[in-house]
């Protein structure tokens, strides 16, 4: 019998959160058997299974103390199975790759950064080739459509499967702002943190050949933390191109619901990675029918497209026309038939727990 043990093998705050909240409640109701499932995380709040009480949470301070944990267990009990929630460790990679973890017993469900090679330092790549060729003994992989034909593409002979991070939805929240005006100035969501992933200065660069002086910018850059060098450069940026009255930087965290009423007040998004980032604002932008602006690179566009979700290009020619008549597509949408927003992204959490178990 296989025993699965769930890994957050680094201290990512807000998505360790909201994993663990989905696995204690949503998960934990729709579990007939209301198992407490095994979680290893790493944390800064050693008290953090208190708020988890349907889990059975330990808790370390670094990535190497859980490496070494995961190691131990590993070799104590080769039917003991790991699913890696977001793979940032860099010495849980190495010890894949140099066999102290077996290839059956390391699942992985890709979030985005722990997959791409964005960084230019060369400390990142050479992590990135010792990364790749771990990527190559990992028994199972889970993701989203995109993510996989990209893995896929170098890594064909492993399995996998789409999966989807548990988004939080708010179904019963209305849309407020169904038309935009020609009239009046229109508010445009730039980004969705103060990662430089975000391109935010090309962003307004296009922003403002697209619209000129009419926009106001709304900027989130509550995290990740310790990044005011680069919010300043941004500030610095945006207000020689606009006004400061345009322009309104979030310097912190915003919670759910604020995020929510962030979201509905504004008309277009700019979201505009190179890789699959985000799937959290994309999902609420398409809920209240709010256009956005991404990448061709980014790999969640076969997912947008698998859905029939209309999407803007950076290249585009927008205009008011074009952006009501996308709200218009995306307001006759069967949101609750959306894969990565409905009941769906629960039975196939459902399935895969139970398959992880089983398959030898």
């Amino acid at each position: 019998m296989i025993t699965l043990i769930h890994v957050l093998g680094s201290n990512i705050p807000h998505h360790n959160r909201t994993l663990l909240k989905f696995f204690n409640e949503t998960l934990y109701k729709e579990d007939l058997c209301s198992e407490k499932k095994n979680f290893l995380i790493v944390n800064n709040d050693m008290h953090i299974s208190d708020d988890y009480p349907k889990l059975k949470i330990k808790v370390f301070k670094s990535k190497l103390s859980i490496a070494k944990i995961v190691v131990n267990i590993a070799r104590d009990d080769i039917s003991n199975r790991f699913l890696f929630h977001g793979q940032f460790n860099v010495y849980i990679w190495l010890a894949l790759l140099f066999g102290l973890i077996k290839s059956r017993q390391f699942w992985w469900h890709v979030w985005g950064a722990d997959l791409y090679e964005e960084s230019n330092k060369i400390k990142f790549k050479i992590f990135y080739v010792f990364r790749r060729l771990a990527q190559k003994k990992i028994g199972y992989i889970c993701a989203t459509y995109g993510d996989l034909y990209h893995f896929h593409k170098l890594n064909p002979k492993i399995p996998g499967s789409i999966l989807y991070f548990p988004t939080k939805i708010d179904f019963e929240s209305k849309i407020i702002n169904f038309k935009i005006s020609k009239k009046e100035k229109i508010t445009i969501l730039l980004g969705n943190s103060a990662d430089p992933s975000n391109r935010h200065e090309y962003a307004i660069k296009l922003i403002k050949k697209q619209f000129g002086n009419k926009v106001k910018i709304i900027i989130p850059m509550g995290y990740p933390s310790n990044n005011q060098s680069y919010i300043e450069r941004i500030k610095n940026f945006a207000t020689q191109e606009f006004s400061e009255k345009q322009i309104k930087i979030l310097k912190e965290y915003i919670d759910f619901d604020n995020y929510i009423d962030l979201i509905k007040s504004c008309d277009l998004s700019y979201l505009i990675f190179n890789r699959q980032q985000g799937i959290g604002t994309i999902c609420l932008l398409i809920q209240f029918c709010i256009p956005f602006v991404i990448s061709s690179k980014n790999t969640f566009l076969r997912d947008l497209k698998l859905q029939n979700i209309p999407v803007f290009f950076y290249k585009d020619n927008l205009t008011i026309d074009l952006l009501n008549e996308a709200k218009k597509q995306m307001y006759l949408l069967d949101k609750k038939k959306i894969d990565f927003l409905s009941s769906n992204l629960i039975y196939s959490w459902k399935k895969l727990l139970i398959f992880a178990k089983e398959l030898i």
